[in-house]
């Protein structure tokens, strides 16, 4: 029995895969045509079929290719194109609480009781609301003894308070907004400890 150590080399090569040696040969157009020249009959008939399609699949992968650009192009266009035309229309709607605060502020103000003038803001922010509403955001404006949750709820201090559990809301210092997926903003609360 021989000891691999004592095997030359070359021994050792011959058993490779000659597909291996095929793959490692780079094919390019002059190899291509040098098979096609010497290629005949029916093997020419084939070969000449493949290089048909193979260039008919280049052709449609440049026209994947170039679409898939455009069409991402297009599509991030019109991405930015709806979100102007959104931030648009929410700003617009948000004009009329604007006229009705300036509509307030130019009232003759020695000729009004401050009733009246709290009255004014009042519509101004009824109307605020209103319009929020319109565009899918809500109040967050939890009651007093409501559980604290630190999803829609920021604890700005610890406050005892008879009768309210650990861990619940003893006073509401500044309300909060949300929209069906964001926190706008997480109501201010003061949590029992």
């Amino acid at each position: 029995m021989m000891n691999t150590e004592e095997l030359p080399i070359e021994d050792a090569n011959e058993d490779a895969d000659p597909v291996e040696e095929v793959v490692e040969t780079l094919v390019d157009d002059a190899l291509i045509g040098q098979v096609m020249d010497e290629a005949e009959g029916d093997q020419r008939a084939v070969l000449e079929w493949f290089a048909s399609a193979l260039e008919e699949a280049k052709d449609d992968r440049l026209r994947s290719l170039a679409e898939l650009s455009n069409n991402q192009r297009r599509a991030s266009e019109n991405e930015v194109r709806v979100s102007r035309a959104a931030v648009a229309g929410a700003l617009r709607s948000l004009l009329t609480v604007a006229d009705q605060l300036d509509m307030a502020l130019s009232q003759d103000l020695d000729g009004m009781s401050a009733e009246q003038f709290a009255d004014g803001v009042r519509l101004a922010s009824a109307e605020f609301t209103k319009v929020l509403g319109d565009l899918g955001v809500e109040m967050i404006d939890p009651a007093v003894g409501d559980e604290f949750d630190p999803q829609r709820h920021e604890a700005m201090l610890q406050q005892t308070a008879d009768g309210i559990e650990s861990g619940h809301i003893t006073m509401m210092m500044q309300r909060g907004f949300a929209t069906e997926h964001h926190v706008l903003r997480a109501a201010k609360v003061a949590v029992a400890p």
